[in-house]
């Protein structure tokens, strides 16, 4: 519920069913109850909280009964007559005077606060969690709108709030309040966004947004988070498995039904590879999946090929695989199942100690007692606790992901079909082919000559210096021999 639709929060109409608001604000409220389901069901939820304290059971006081009570204090005789009906009582009540009565209302007093107040703070924390669970479902309305408008998800929480210069953008879109999108406080939580990249071509990334309370223990004790499915996440269980019938709970939906990851291998030979391409986008839109990745193969002399991993839903796998059998002829298929319920079990469990000792370790945080060291060191361990939370938060996620939605391993082959000699090029082709051949291999030619004496020239320089002399001496010698003779 954000203030661009609504003239007033859930902590306002809070006020507004006890009569703390201003006359102009109730009188603007009025009016908008009549025109707004959601607002007039907020309030009637409110309404219907506060009947139920007020309605109470309480035992009557029988007439008279406080007079003569009044009496007997004073240090008069009476009888007394109890609610409960029993036997007349004749007691003289010593005098006690006015702190008996300062005594007796404050005992009273502090019966009432012990009584209402567990039940006022459970209210209030039922209150603040079920306004977290609303603004989530609110932003994730409001990030498909932004992704119909931009084209992608919103990079940040910023991005869900007005822009400065008022004209809705992809740096504000205008869709929730500005309190909201730069706080992220709503309620007694803290929500944060955090964006995730597109993977593939096909896909448009996501996002996951966490709802954590500000005090555990005190306005709320619950976790929530939900992504771009819509689902909205309590303590890493889904709320629509939360609502299972006959008190169930998600401890123990693992023994109502396995938790089986299921994976399909398919090979299919088509005619016309474009025609067939097109048929499995066809199909994958149908049934709501998505490409988790995509091998195109076009080699001349070989066949051509598509390799894709697809991602359905695990409902819609035998539906899917039907399908994709009519593109062409089946030549290979295989499916297979991996039970990850107790996997996701031991999970949970872990992830909910995880939470507890976080909870813990903010309680010591809040009181802020001891050497500065000890809190360095608690605060330390802390930021370790939520790092692993995050990411058995992410491992429960994929595992889900990967119960949800079923795997296909798909390869589309077209029929080859070899040719029986491949056409000879023109013969100015011919031609130019060689003689850019012949550049070629003369320049390589000349190059690898200069490479040679670059390389081997150092050393002959020094092996004719070093034998230069000997010879000159043997020709000396040659010579004389010669005119001699």
């Amino acid at each position: 519920m954000n203030t661009t639709t609504h003239p007033l929060t859930r902590e306002e109409i809070m006020a507004f069913v006890d009569g703390e608001l201003s006359a102009d604000r109730a009188q603007s409220f009025s009016a908008h109850v009549g025109e707004c389901a959601e607002c007039s069901t907020f309030a009637a939820e409110l309404r219907a909280l506060s009947s139920q304290i007020t309605a109470w059971p309480a035992q009557q006081i029988p007439a008279g009964f406080s007079a003569r009570v009044r009496s007997a204090a004073m240090g008069k005789s009476a009888e007394l007559v109890l609610p409960s009906g029993g036997a007349l009582i004749r007691r003289r009540i010593p005098v006690l005077g006015p702190t008996l009565k300062v005594a007796s209302v404050f005992a009273g007093l502090v019966l009432l606060f012990f009584v209402t107040a567990p039940n006022l703070m459970r209210s209030r924390m039922a209150a603040n969690e079920a306004s977290a669970v609303g603004s989530l479902r609110t932003l994730n309305t409001a990030a498909t709108t932004y992704l119909s408008s931009y084209g992608h998800y919103p990079l940040s929480l910023r991005n869900f709030g007005p822009s400065a210069s008022g004209i809705p953008s992809e740096e504000g879109a205008g869709l929730v309040d500005d309190v909201f999108a730069k706080g992220g406080r709503k309620s007694g939580y803290l929500f944060t966004y955090r964006s995730v990249p597109a993977f593939g071509t096909s896909s448009r990334g996501g996002y996951k947004i966490n709802a954590d309370p500000l005090e555990p223990g005190k306005n709320a004790h619950r976790h929530f988070s939900t992504n771009q499915t819509g689902t909205i996440f309590a303590d890493g269980f889904s709320l629509d498995d939360l609502r299972t019938p006959e008190g169930q709970t998600s401890e123990n939906l693992a023994e109502t039904g396995p938790m089986i990851a299921r994976r399909a291998e398919l090979k299919v030979v088509v005619e016309k590879l474009d025609e067939a391409r097109e048929g499995m986008d066809r199909i994958l839109s149908q049934h709501k999946g998505y490409i988790g990745q995509l091998t195109v193969s076009d080699e001349s002399g070989s066949e051509r090929t598509v390799v894709a991993s697809l991602r359905v839903p695990a409902d819609r796998l035998d539906a899917c695989l039907a399908e994709l059998k009519k593109l062409g002829r089946v030549t290979q298929e295989s499916q297979a199942g991996e039970e990850v319920t107790q996997q996701h079990k031991d999970l949970a469990a872990r992830l909910k100690n995880s939470r507890n000792t976080e909870e813990r370790l903010n309680g010591v945080l809040q009181k802020r007692s001891g050497p500065v060291k000890e809190i360095l060191e608690v605060e330390k361990e802390s930021a370790r606790v939520r790092g692993e939370i995050e990411q058995m938060e992410a491992e429960q996620q994929t595992l889900e992901h990967r119960v949800n939605f079923a795997t296909i391993d798909l390869k589309l082959a077209e029929e080859y079909k070899a040719q029986l000699s491949s056409p000879a090029p023109s013969v100015g082709m011919q031609l130019r082919n060689a003689t850019v051949n012949g550049f070629r291999n003369a320049s390589e030619s000349l190059l690898g000559i200069l490479l040679f004496f670059a390389e081997a020239g150092p050393t002959l320089l020094l092996w004719l210096l070093i034998l230069l002399f000997p010879a000159r001496l043997i020709w000396k010698r040659y010579r004389r021999q010669l005119a001699a003779s």
